[in-house]
């Protein structure tokens, strides 16, 4: 019996990925510098610099209109430089370095209070067994109850903390004058010595990074006998361990950038041979994998500002180009792909943090010489449908377990959506007239393109 394929009208045209000047905080082309970017309630939230608030928070709801200062903390011209966000007993907290110092509270019908003063030199924050844990003056400190509490212990915090299982893991050193720092551990009543990592010196922890689905605290950390790589922690002592050794030797690989996508962790590393690239762990050395080389050789792409949306990975990217660009990645050499060029020609851009928010991507950059640094908005096409116009049989056999044929027309590319109107993949290019889908099982639309620009568009049956 002969398979039918319905296609479907497109509500709206196709468009390519697009990114816009969201507003230019600080008018002209002085920078406002967006940082800290944290989604709390329906707002993205973060810190900008102007001439009338200094620098203080500010809120985005994805448009011109609805991106205003949230709170002047400290008035007037003055800042207060709000940093280290979270979401706390269902409000959004932050620390402030300028001005009043302290641990604040915000929500949007009370505003800004501060709840902890004199924090001026806390570091570190995270949360773990409903409390605020923070460094401050190098000594382990929590927030809990309306009040500031002191962890007793004679280790100096000299770096970065994390937790996991309960557990707050951090970087130090046994007493103060002791330049021996390892990884240490604070259970909930005692400090305790973690691991020695480095026996012969410092092993100099960093970089912690909580994968939830795979409960594991990842961290770089340095021995004499593998270098500076990629650890991984449960919070015991038997589950410190080194994951893999990316630069063979004692070279380093210096692992950094995680990012969460599914069940996996992206991050940054350089093996010696390709430079610092895009890499990809599941926790084990055989599942942890260089992506793709994408500054070819020895170079470096120095992935950056890794960031998730609608399950796939979106990151910045040095190709040789010279030029600022967006890449996307499934996890997959072939599913690492430049996205967007964000200013094409222009050489002398500036690009920091980036965030998803509400289906799109917002980014602090500097890409043209009439702006300083700004908040950009970078949107995604979507695809609407408004019912079934015929029958048609552009694509073989429908359902299809993975591999399809065009008949008909000569397609040179396709686009993929899934039923919700979201771009899945974009320009893939067709070998002869067969391509194959790595999806899951389900129903997509797909998007067929000719070489003469015709664009065919039909309902598909993955199985």
């Amino acid at each position: 019996m002969k398979k039918i394929v319905f296609t479907l009208f497109l509500a709206n045209a196709l468009s390519a990925q697009s990114i816009t000047l969201l507003k230019d905080i600080n008018p002209g082309a002085n920078p406002s510098t967006p940082a800290e970017f944290f989604n709390y309630g329906d707002k993205l939230y973060f810190n900008a610099s102007n001439p009338t608030y200094g620098n203080e928070l500010w809120s985005t709801d994805g448009t011109p209109e609805g991106t205003n200062l949230a709170f002047d903390i400290n008035p007037g011209t003055a800042s207060s430089l709000p940093i280290s966000l979270m979401n706390y007993n269902n409000k959004l907290h932050f620390l402030t370095v300028i001005g009043t110092t302290g641990l604040y509270s915000y929500d949007n019908s009370e505003g800004a209070h501060l709840v902890s003063s004199g924090l001026s030199t806390a570091a570190n924050l995270l949360q773990s067994n409903g409390k605020i844990f923070y460094r401050l003056n190098n000594k382990l400190w929590y927030f809990s109850d309306n009040a500031t509490h002191d962890i007793s212990t004679p280790i100096v915090i000299t770096g970065q903390m994390g937790a996991v299982n309960g557990k707050i893991v951090m970087a130090a050193s046994p007493a103060a004058g002791v330049n021996n720092a390892q990884i240490y551990m604070y259970d909930g009543t005692s400090v305790s010595l973690l691991k020695t990592i480095n026996p012969n010196t410092t092993s100099n922890p960093q970089n912690f990074f909580y994968s939830s689905q795979l409960n594991t605290l990842f961290f770089s950390a340095g021995s004499s006998t593998s270098g500076f790589e990629l650890w991984k922690t449960d919070g015991t002592t038997e589950g410190t361990v080194e994951v893999k050794n990316i630069n063979p030797g004692t070279s380093n690989s210096f692992p950094g950038n995680f990012k969460q996508v599914g069940d996996k962790v992206f991050f940054s590393a350089n093996n010696g041979s390709n430079g610092t690239e895009l890499w990809i762990t599941d926790g084990t050395g055989e599942g942890t994998k260089l992506v793709k080389d994408i500054n070819p050789g020895s170079a470096a792409s120095n992935p950056s500002s890794l960031t998730e949306l609608n399950g796939k990975l979106y990151f910045l990217a040095n190709d040789g180009s010279g030029e600022a660009r967006l890449w996307e990645s499934d996890g997959t050499a072939d599913g690492t792909k430049l996205t967007l060029e964000l200013k094409p020609g222009y050489t002398n851009f500036v690009l920091g943090k980036m965030e998803a928010y509400n289906g799109a991507l917002y980014l602090s950059a500097k890409l043209n010489v009439a702006n300083g640094q700004e908040l950009y908005k970078i949107e995604f096409p979507t695809l609407a449908v408004s019912g079934i116009n015929k029958k048609s049989e552009m694509v073989y056999p429908n359902p299809t377990t993975g591999d399809i044929f065009f008949s008909g027309k000569e397609y040179v590319s396709y686009d993929l959506y899934d039923l919700n109107g979201r771009l899945l993949d974009q320009n893939v290019k067709i070998n002869g007239n067969k391509t194959h889908l790595s999806v899951p099982n389900g129903n997509y639309i797909l998007v067929g393109k000719t070489n003469e620009g015709t664009v065919n568009t039909t309902k598909l049956i993955v199985k």
